[in-house]
């Protein structure tokens, strides 16, 4: 799915959808206003909305607003010395978005992705943690929203490193639609002999 859909406003007594994967937004005019609904697949959220005659509205696929601690389902073990390589998933934010000529864009609505759980870390504050195979090849099937992010991994040290997460921080600027996927620029990350940290980027990198 692009990173961004336009979202007609019908006629009254039409409405326009979008559709990916089992979700789906549906904006429905009404007499005065505007319906938009989201559907899951489990529950329908009901908004009722009022736009003036002028602006457009997309639907926008966004990063976490958070840091991120992804938990890979297979277990990540580096010998000392030793690099790994690979790709984790993190869920994109489905929103709606207001865009006038006059104003900024405004977000009116904002779709919290269940797999993405929110956390209380000590020094960090709020984070989310979420959980994703630890791929080896892109691009990866699947029509749910969510940005690859090619990890380096790499242990200086001279014990074995076990990472439990791979922490990352997103920005919506770092998407990228590549290969009928969303991706971002790798991640370099080193093993400091408690977690992994960010380790300094190479200027040649580029999205896939």
């Amino acid at each position: 799915m692009p990173l961004q859909t336009p979202l007609a406003r019908p006629r009254r007594g039409a409405s326009t959808r979008v559709q990916f994967g089992n979700k789906e937004v549906v904006l429905e005019a009404t007499r005065g206003g505007y319906s938009l609904v989201w559907l899951d697949g489990r529950e329908a959220r009901r908004f009722a909305v009022g736009l003036t005659a002028r602006g457009t509205l997309h639907l926008a696929l966004r990063a976490p607003r958070l840091p991120v601690r992804v938990v890979a389902r297979d277990t990540l073990t580096l010998a000392p010395g030793a690099r790994l390589r690979g790709y984790v998933q993190v869920p994109l934010v489905p929103t709606i978005v207001w865009q006038d000529t006059d104003i900024e864009p405004q977000l009116l609505a904002e779709f919290p992705r269940p797999e993405l759980a929110a956390e209380w870390d000590d020094r960090e504050g709020t984070i989310y943690r979420c959980v994703s195979p630890f791929h080896i090849r892109y691009p990866i099937p699947g029509s749910d929203p969510r940005a690859t992010v090619p990890v380096w991994l790499g242990n200086p040290g001279g014990n074995v490193a076990s990472p439990a997460f791979v922490p990352l921080l997103i920005l919506d600027e770092e998407l990228h639609e590549r290969r009928g996927g969303v991706a971002i620029l790798p991640r370099r990350l080193r093993w400091n002999g408690q977690n992994l940290q960010p380790a300094p980027r190479r200027r040649a990198e580029v999205a896939l």
